[in-house]
């Protein structure tokens, strides 16, 4: 099919100096092929069209048209030569292009990542800087914000329910540290040696695919921040820059590794190592976890607009609408084995490390067959859900590795990756026998909200970490790490109570259904129909949002609807509990719903005596009032036993050197909090129970004329301001820590400020309708 356009051009399309016509292009377009021009070179990508990646609408939108600019923003600038064989370029090649015969509207513009459900809104609120982040979570809450969202699925993603992906961090929760002290740390030296190479700390950039869907400067950008830093990048099978970009961007001698896909074609496997080592890369990290590609279900509710990376253009088996992972692995070979290590030894001298390992025996047959050391991981809990973290493997990787007469840690090498977050991450990794960590997905976050520059930052936060970590370990060197230093004893119980991480829970974003995510919910019936049940008050609100605010800001209406959801839902979740967290939230909720009724029936005081006894008769005579009552009571009793206890135990009574006496309000706020509410309780039933009025009969009481003579009297009214003003001060606070225990995380993470500010609101609400009704009784503004 190209061989028509090549004759035409060599038969009069070209200029004097051989180049081809423009024209041509246009016309082949006009034809209905796929003709266009890439990097000055005219192709007719007709008959590959099918076969692309990326679809062929991506390749057939620019026919016609100069193609550079969107080529160049979605794939490696060397793909071209890099995959197509000699007989394809014969077949595709139409010879250059006369730069003289493009015009302006010949030129596609490159026009972004499309997204899956159409433009996304920007993130509200001004970007952090970069000197602003100060932990690893930092960069990725920026870059959850602010990539496309096919860049995000891709990197967040996850295997199945991603159990995995969450416990690789929490592993390291189990475990806790020994620290020696006397020791002189006056000098922190962290330097190290990878493969025979020195590097400034422990650490070295794992490899991720496609690094341009979250920054145009790519894996060049993280390559140049690892020089910087003197550490070790790991470059990518799946890179959206070409080879030769990534490597001409390093230092002079600066040490690079090359992580491997195995391709089914081993002559393209074969000219990529080679490839990898000419260009002066120096170890080889098979990857051999990955013979089929996990289930990323986030990653597979997106549809790609990217093309894929070089190593498998022209597959025509790749699953554009199951998002990017689909599309990048139609290439990988499942019949990866042991049984290949001798050839891949055969055809390069670079040290074979096998990236993927997750067990003993695996590690050691490694050993046996030669290979240089095995990186311990589970794809960053993007292969098989449920598989153990690198850590949790770490220990019997070393102990079986120890009892191996072949094994000499100058030879074979064990690193992990996967969950690294914090210098006491590295910590535990070397004193359990690492060699050094990977850093992956943090690497990538930072480098997608500040490309290079937040890379180089990433590095020195851990950097900074682990050289805290190890002065206060009583570590001057990586050689002082020892196994004693670290307790195991909850490493491999996965059931276990381990310290809340709250930057991880803030920046998880957890998965959802695809109804959820359509905002699919059973339709309204229609006028007159009694078959159909009504919508669910979730549905309601979601279509309230739909029809009368913008994306992601909740209406009024949503927001005190969500108000009363979580607080009664809270209510029946704590009903029974014995965990005394949850019990002073369900205290908390019962207190204030309490409340927000006494000064509503307080309120009809306006409408006159009569009124305003018949509603205390019946609220007084309310079986559920009384039990709400004792409730009450009995919690606030036991908030301020337990209160007491802590404030005692804890030794919270002493005034600290140098400190006022007035920081006891601060240390003892958990027992005063509590008296306040006891007083409140007491007062209360005292009034109402337990007075004058509530011996005598029901028909007889006169709460009303009670109220009022107590309310006239200045010194009581005065003491029942202070009290409602400390209620006030108390329930507003104390709202706060309440909204936490709510379930508003996630897609419902929007509704947290709102139904806080709205909770405060109900809290000033009632304290000064309290005020305000004591104040006109007080000052006769209240007419009998």
């Amino acid at each position: 099919m190209a061989s028509g356009l090549r004759s035409r051009a060599k038969k009069g399309d070209a200029d004097a100096t051989g180049g081809v016509d423009f024209s041509v292009v246009r016309q082949g377009a006009a034809a209905g092929k796929v003709t266009m021009v890439i990097k000055g070179m005219a192709y007719d990508f007709t008959d590959f069209a099918n076969d692309h990646p990326g679809g062929p609408e991506y390749l057939r939108k620019n026919a016609g048209k100069d193609a550079t600019e969107e080529f160049v923003a979605s794939h490696p600038v060397d793909i071209i030569e890099r995959t197509l064989s000699e007989a394809q370029m014969s077949a595709m090649h139409l010879g250059n292009v006369d730069a003289a015969t493009i015009k302006a509207e010949d030129v596609a513009k490159h026009t972004g990542h499309a997204e899956a459900d159409g433009a996304a809104a920007g993130p509200s609120g001004e970007k952090p800087t970069v000197d602003g982040c100060i932990n690893l979570y930092d960069f990725e809450a920026i870059t959850a914000q602010t990539i496309p969202k096919q860049g995000w699925a891709y990197y967040s993603s996850g295997a199945d329910d991603e159990i995995t992906l969450r416990e690789n961090h929490s592993a390291f929760h189990r475990i806790w540290l020994r620290p020696r002290v006397m020791v002189n740390v006056k000098e922190i030296d962290m330097r190290t040696t990878i493969l025979g190479h020195e590097s400034s700390c422990p650490v070295f950039l794992s490899a991720i695919a496609m690094c341009k869907l979250g920054h145009p400067d790519g894996e060049v950008a993280k390559n140049r921040a690892a020089g910087a830093e003197g550490i070790i990048y790991m470059i990518p099978t799946l890179s959206s820059c070409a080879l030769d970009e990534i490597v001409d961007s390093s230092l002079p001698k600066q040490p690079m590794f090359f992580q491997l896909y195995v391709n089914q074609d081993k002559a393209k496997v074969q000219k990529l190592v080679q490839r990898a080592e000419a260009l002066g890369c120096s170890a080889l990290f098979i990857t051999c976890d990955a013979p089929q590609l996990g289930n990323r279900e986030k990653d597979r509710r997106v549809k790609i607009s990217h093309t894929g990376a070089a190593v498998q253009q022209g597959s025509g088996t790749v699953k554009k609408s199951e998002g990017t992972s689909k599309a990048l692995t139609t290439f990988i070979d499942p019949s990866l084995s042991w049984d290949d290590l001798p050839w891949f030894q055969s055809i390069t001298k670079m040290k074979i490390v096998l990236k993927g390992v997750a067990t003993a025996e695996d590690a050691v047959l490694a050993l046996e067959k030669g290979c240089a050391g095995v990186l311990l991981s589970n794809h960053g809990g993007r292969q098989l859900d449920f598989a153990r973290s690198a850590i949790e493997i770490l220990p019997e990787v070393m102990d079986a590795l120890k009892k191996h007469e072949k094994y000499d840690p100058k030879k074979f090498e064990v690193y992990i990756d996967g969950g690294v977050r914090r210098g006491t991450d590295v910590f535990k990794a070397i004193a359990l026998g690492a060699k050094a960590v990977g850093i992956g997905r943090p690497a990538l976050y930072a480098m997608s909200a500040f490309g290079q520059e937040g890379v180089e930052k990433m590095i020195r936060i851990v950097k900074e970490e682990l050289e805290m970590t190890m002065r206060l370990m009583g570590t001057p060197t990586l050689g002082d790490i020892k196994k004693d230093m670290v307790i195991l004893d909850d490493l491999n119980k996965h059931n276990t109570l381990v310290p809340r991480d709250f930057l991880q829970r803030e920046t998880y974003i957890p998965k959802m259904s695809q109804a959820h995510m359509q905002g699919y919910t059973r339709a309204a019936p229609a006028p007159g129909s009694a078959t159909t049940a009504a919508p669910s008050a979730d549905a309601a609100m979601a279509a309230a949002a739909a029809k009368a605010a913008p994306a992601g800001e909740p209406t009024v209406s949503e927001m005190v609807g969500k108000l009363a959801f979580e607080m009664a839902s809270s209510l029946a979740s704590t009903i029974v509990t014995t965990n005394a967290r949850l019990s002073v939230h369900r205290t908390a909720v019962v207190l204030i719903l309490y409340l927000f009724v006494h000064v509503a029936s307080n309120a009809l005081v306006f409408a006159g005596k009569g009124i305003f006894n018949d509603n205390y008769l019946a609220l007084s005579g309310s079986g559920l009032v009384r039990a709400v009552e004792l409730y009450l009571l009995a919690a606030a009793v036991l908030h301020v036993g337990f209160s007491v206890y802590l404030t005692i135990s804890m030794k919270k009574l002493s005034i600290p050197k140098g400190k006022s006496p007035l920081s006891l309000l601060e240390r003892a706020k958990l027992f005063l909090s509590g008296v306040v509410v006891l007083v409140f309780v007491v007062v209360h039933l005292q009034h109402f129970r337990f007075g004058d009025e509530a011996s005598l009969p029901l028909a007889e009481r006169d709460l009303y004329g009670e109220v009022t003579t107590v309310l006239h009297n200045p010194q009581d009214y005065a003491l029942y301001m202070a009290g409602n003003g400390l209620l006030g001060v108390h329930l507003w606070f104390g709202w706060a820590k309440t909204c936490n225990k709510f379930a508003l995380t996630g897609a419902n993470k929007r509704f947290f400020k709102p139904v806080a500010a709205a909770g405060q609101v109900l809290c000033a609400a009632v304290t000064l309708g309290f005020a305000a009704i004591a104040s006109a009784i007080h000052f006769d503004l209240v007419k009998a």
